[in-house]
């Protein structure tokens, strides 16, 4: 790969870099070679996760390359004055500072979907042979089919350490001495599936044997919570000294580093610990062993359990005599009232160790009973033990940051009142009640929040550890002066990078009306006017007209979102932008996002386009790539203020106005709620544009966008399109500028490149070939093994797995800081399995997406075809594509219709009409119902394909049960185009009377 001489330092970088890559890599040199900290901003699309590993590893490599040198020196002239000097100088700096030796880097971003990206830079690079290791929880790694069975992370972790500690791992045993095995030590990167994989292969645990490589890597892959959670830095055994650590997509780091130090409990939660401890004491006064051949001797004893019991009624006593006098909103205290309340139940620093060391006993306890009765796996003494650990981790004599970064909030449970069943046998009258009959306290259930407000504490904390430097970076991390200030962390070097596209690829405009000249503006009070919202569904009719491909629609609040669609469903604005492009809303649970991303990008490759609306700080504005053809434009329909009476809210902006001074530039309340806002729309606008020959336009929906405040804390590079002054423009200019911007785009740019794609859906069941030729198929239970690791790889599979062991630096430079491009297939979805001359479909299919179709015939010869002629191979069918199948309506089958076919068939566009408007209409539906009920729906719609009138009154039941909401009314008129000729007026008459 090409060198380049960046601060003295020879980088290997894929291509020549670009200007701003250079200027990236110079300051992350700089801040390595010096041992300083620097806050870097680069947008999305500059390859700047390419541009830091590259120089990082880069520098590292050097470093390396020195000592070494320097040893050397020492051991072939051990006796001269010089190699003398040398090595006292050496003894010297390593006594006195982390600055001497060779450095590891930890690598930390949000989530392991965002590091498997990093991954594949890193194994893109000249730096692939460097020694890494990838750090994963237990519910990615853990191979052993007794902890995948518990529900939940905390009851899996549970029951690995039980597992480890009583020796019955067989996985965790054979790590010791597999740890060096040539699969498991080899030159390959290995992220999270690949740990999984050859822990498989080898029944090694992946999540120990992991932890074996981290004394040896170079580079440690790890989520952020590994590093800011104490805790959870603690169990990883996490050596920060003499680290460099490396925080990629660090714009939410000030809310993790609040959210890592704040802490709640609820008053139910106490009582549910002092029922948990009452069974225990239960089982101890009987005599009663866990099972037969169990007389293992305990690690507490009755008296540990009587005093802990008597600590947790005190502790119950305190919180019932809190004062709430606002029930609404509920009551702020200072920090030390957290303090003042444990120590009533005798909860102080003295204790704390011994009382969580206790706690942890009592889960481990409670999890092998619970595997014999039916009794809770221990949940609320982990509860109990974080809100120790987090409370007293604070040291004493800091106590003065304490009071001032913390604060005490206590509100009312939702509930009021808690019930419990008559399992509850608490003998005092504890908040789950006591008696055989169900019972309500009259007590109030409150939670208790211990919040911090002070990002920086803990960052300090992270500093305090003696690390070398600390680089935080991220597409949108401006205005980078109030960020340094709320981290209060020493920065020595900064960037707010342009951005790596020309001016001729970005069309940014401020729609402050819409068409019918309504002001666009989303604040609270107009939010529930009927002419915005119209005028806003208007807007964006219009601009779907012209955007080719994907469109981005993002909402300040899913209230908001729901609150349109309600609107534009009613009105028939939501029928119209449908008929121009499928919509396909921001769904909230993980299986149907995926699947939802799935269609939304087979949607665009398919068809005219597509149009997806989600929510500011959702998955989609966060971390999805949506490149070329998959978003061509975005709009941005509002400012995503926080709730503005939350009460984290108003504490936080309080905290803010009485900190804030001249020398720690710390933000108003006011500005930082402002920015609050600003930050998520950077987000949503980065999902864009993603690599340099990308193009696309970026629309601002609300008329507050013109106030120089708000338009100063967007990301320089949008600034820059904005102009000086930036004003709203009237629509009608807008919609002939679009027009022009995209017939220009289109006529100048480069097409995406279609490099053979493999989407990971796919390679579950990719054909592999084995060294004697003969292909091999591997299952999808062999490589993905759980739920849980599915989602995990959620955004990879949106995104596309390129081979890219052969590119070549040519090939790299088109692609630079590219993602997906369309894929070039998917598994069949409902739409398309549809349209085949399927006899059944089975929708009980498992969540990798994948179904089973049983073909009547073949419409076409496959690749299938060609293996099944050779010899020694068996016959396998593979999913194909909708357009790669016959197609036929599904009513077609009915004699009546295809009478009424026979006499005037339809012409080549009309069936082409009849495909395309059937496809739509099933995607809404999608859209609109859950995964189950759309299965049930599927089925019916099959049933019906075939089947006679009470294959209808079936259909009519699961229509009327899933569309007969007044929202989901217009879906239900809508079905009736593809019914049967002789139900359609029985149809009405049933519709006539709801």
């Amino acid at each position: 790969m090409p060198e380049s001489i960046i601060a003295g330092i020879p980088v290997h970088f894929p291509f020549e870099p670009y200007e701003v890559q250079r200027a990236y890599m110079e300051k992350v040199i700089i801040c390595l070679r010096d041992g300083t900290n620097g806050v870097l901003e680069s947008p999305t699309g500059t390859g700047k996760t390419l541009s830091l590993l590259c120089s990082s590893l880069a520098w590292l490599r050097t470093r390396q390359s020195e000592v070494e040198k320097d040893k050397q020196k020492i051991k072939m002239e051990p006796n001269s004055t010089a190699a003398s000097v040398l090595s006292n100088e050496i003894m010297a700096a390593m006594g006195k500072s982390n600055n001497w030796g060779v450095p590891k880097v930890i690598y930390a971003s949000r989530t392991h979907s965002q590091l498997n990206q990093a991954m594949r830079e890193l194994k893109r690079s000249a730096y692939a042979n460097m020694r890494s290791v990838v750090l994963g929880s237990r519910d990615q790694l853990c191979i052993h089919t007794d902890v995948m069975r518990e529900q939940g992370n905390s009851n899996k972790v549970n029951m690995c350490k039980l597992k480890v500690h009583s020796k019955t791992c067989s996985f965790q045993l054979r790590v010791e001495s597999k740890k060096d095995h040539p699969d498991f030590r080899g030159p390959t990167i290995m992220d999270i599936e690949d740990l999984v994989k050859v822990g498989q292969r080898l029944k090694m645990c992946p999540y120990y044997a992991s932890k074996e490589l981290v004394k040896d890597a170079d580079i440690t892959f790890m989520p952020y919570n590994y590093l800011l959670d104490p805790k959870a830095r603690k169990a990883n055994k996490i050596e920060l000294n003499n680290t460099i650590v490396i925080l990629d997509e660090a714009h939410n780091i000030e809310k993790i580093c609040e959210e890592s130090a704040s802490v709640q409990i609820r008053s139910s939660d106490v009582a549910m610990a002092m029922e948990d401890l009452t069974h225990i004491m239960k089982i101890f006064t009987s005599g009663e062993t866990l099972d037969a051949g169990s007389d293992e001797p305990k690690d507490f004893t009755l008296d540990d359990l009587t005093l802990l019991k008597e600590m947790l009624i005190d502790l119950e006593k305190a919180v019932d005599e809190i004062v709430v006098e606002n029930k609404t909103d509920g009551q702020t205290y200072p920090a030390s009232f957290i303090y003042e309340l444990l120590a009533k139940a005798n909860f102080t620093y003295g204790n704390c160790a011994t009382i969580v060391g206790l706690l942890d006993k009592l889960v481990q306890y409670l999890m092998v009973a619970s595997q014999h009765s039916m009794l809770r796996k221990g949940g609320s003494f982990m509860l109990l033990s974080d809100l120790l650990n987090i409370v007293f981790a604070n040291k004493e004599d800091i106590m003065s940051k304490v009071h001032v970064s913390f604060k005490v909030h206590v509100e009312i449970e939702e509930s009021k009142q808690t019930k419990q069943t008559a399992s509850s046998k608490v003998n005092n009258s504890g908040w789950l009640g006591k008696g055989n009959n169900t019972t309500t306290t009259t007590k109030t259930a409150k939670v208790i929040n211990f919040w911090c407000f002070n990002p920086g504490f803990g960052m300090e904390q992270l500093l305090n550890t003696n690390v070398r430097s600390v680089i935080l970076t991220s597409g949108t991390l401006a205005p980078l002066k109030p960020l340094i200030a709320e981290l209060a962390i020493p920065v020595a070097h900064y960037l707010e990078n342009p951005h790596i596209v020309d001016q001729s690829q970005v069309y940014v405009k401020i729609i402050g009306t819409g068409p019918d000249r309504e002001q666009l503006i989303s604040n609270y009070k107009n939010r529930d006017n009927p002419k915005y919202i119209r005028s806003l569904g208007q807007t964006i009719l219009n601009v779907s007209r012209i955007v080719p491909d994907g469109l981005l629609v993002f909402f300040p609040s899913y209230p908001m979102m729901n609150a349109c669609v309600d609107s534009w469903q009613a009105s028939g604005l939501w029928a119209d932008i449908s008929s121009r492009k499928p919509i396909f809303l921001e769904p909230r649970g993980k299986d149907q996002f995926t699947s939802t991303m799935e269609e939304f990008y087979q949607a665009i490759r398919d068809s005219k386009g597509a149009c997806f609306m989600a929510v500011c700080r959702g998955k989609v504005s966060e971390g999805l790539d949506f490149a070329d053809r998959n978003g061509r434009a975005v709009i941005i329909t509002g400012l995503p203020f926080p709730p503005l009476k939350d009460p984290k809210v108003i504490l936080k902006r309080r905290y803010l106005e009485s900190n804030r001074t001249r020398e720690n530039q710390l933000l108003s309340g006011q500005e930082w709620y402002s920015l609050e806002a600003t930050r998520a729309v950077n987000q949503a606008i980065g999902r864009v544009i993603r690599h340099r020959n990308d193009y696309g336009a970026i629309l601002l929906c609300d008329s507050r966008f013109q106030d120089a405040s708000q338009v100063q804390q967007l990301s320089k590079w949008v600034r820059g399109h904005l102009g000086a002054r930036p004003q709203s423009t009237p629509f009608g200019p807008i919609v002939r500028e679009l027009r022009q911007f995209f017939k220009h785009a289109e006529a100048t740019m480069v097409k995406p490149d279609e490099r053979a794609e493999e989407p990971l859906l796919q390679s579950v069941f990719k054909q592999e070939t084995s060294p004697d030729s003969k292909p091999r198929f591997e299952t999808a239970s062999k490589i993905i093994n759980n739920k849980s690791r599915i989602a995990l790889n959620m955004a990879t599979k949106v995104e596309q797995v390129y081979s890219v062991e052969k590119w070549t630096p040519e090939e790299y430079a088109k692609a630079a800081g590219g993602g997906a491009q369309g894929a070039k297939s998917t598994p069949m979805d409902f739409i398309s399995r549809l349209n085949t001359n399927a006899t059944s479909i089975d929708f009980n299919s498992d969540n990798t997406g994948l179904v089973k179709i049983h073909k009547r015939e073949r419409s076409s010869p496959t690749t299938s075809d060609s293996l099944a002629s050779q010899p020694n191979i068996k016959k396998r069918y593979k999913l194909v594509n909708a357009a790669d199948i016959k197609s036929e309506p599904f009513a077609s089958t009915s004699q009546s219709q295809s009478q009424s076919n026979l006499t005037n068939p339809p012409s080549e566009s009309q069936s082409s009409d009849l495909h395309e408007s059937r496809t739509d209409f099933l995607r809404q539906v999608r859209g609109a119902i859950n995964t189950d009920q759309f299965r049930k729906f599927g089925s019916a719609l099959l049933a019906y394909k075939t089947g006679g009138y009470e294959s209808f009154d079936s259909l009519m039941l699961i229509l009327l049960d899933l569309l007969g909401t007044p929202e989901l009314r217009h879906l239900l008129h809508m079905m009736r185009r593809y019914l049967k000729n002789e139900h359609k007026e029985e149809f009405d008459v049933r519709i006539a009377s709801l």
